[in-house]
């Protein structure tokens, strides 16, 4: 079989990578916010990623290049594709559900570009949303039944011993321990009250 040529079969490309355009930017943007949802921050270095890939020899973007990204993202914040509080106000309550403590929600937001009034904002309302169960209760509670701990514990030889393992392990996360201790202690109607 033979190679592709220039005439009705399409042109096969020959030398280097592709050249980096702003319509390309665009286009490479729209795609990744049809995927995911993202910060300012975090867009602007996944298309930073992009142009390096497209550069010869990954040279970090020139000068236009960086200007080009600098509009496509004020455009996406502009059209509300991209809005860091609505990010961090989702990010935090997934976070939650899945039984992360309060600080390492701050710590995954100030990861992903959010600034840190939006963090700590985001984190302040999660406690706000229950009165009668703060945050971190709530965060225990998710992580004690995903992780089968305390009053979902399976039925073993030695519950003592492997009480002592959850604690470590609840610590290792970041729950503090008095609430480690009264989650664990608590009945599993108690924690799933907690749970939303």
């Amino acid at each position: 079989m033979s190679e592709p040529t220039d005439d009705k079969v399409g042109k096969k490309r020959i030398g280097g990578p592709k050249k980096v355009t702003a319509g390309y930017l665009e286009r490479a943007a729209l795609h990744y916010l049809g995927r995911f949802s993202t910060t300012e921050e975090n867009l602007r270095k996944v298309l930073e990623r992009k142009v390096r890939r497209r550069n010869e020899g990954h040279m970090a973007p020139t000068t236009e290049q960086s200007g080009w990204i600098n509009d496509v993202v004020e455009k996406c914040v502009k059209y509300g594709y991209v809005d860091d509080e609505v990010y961090a106000r989702q990010r935090s309550e997934s976070l939650l559900r899945k039984g992360k403590p309060p600080r390492q929600i701050l710590q995954d937001l100030r990861f992903k570009g959010v600034d840190e009034d939006t963090a700590a904002a985001a984190v302040d309302n999660l406690e706000d949303d229950n009165i009668e169960a703060d945050a971190t209760r709530r965060a225990a509670a998710a992580y004690v039944r995903r992780r089968r701990f305390g009053p979902f514990r399976r039925p073993l030889a030695d519950p003592t011993e492997k009480r002592e393992k959850e604690i470590a392990a609840m610590m290792r996360v970041g729950f503090p321990y008095g609430i480690v201790v009264e989650i664990l202690d608590g009945t599993e109607e108690d924690l799933l009250e907690l749970l939303p």
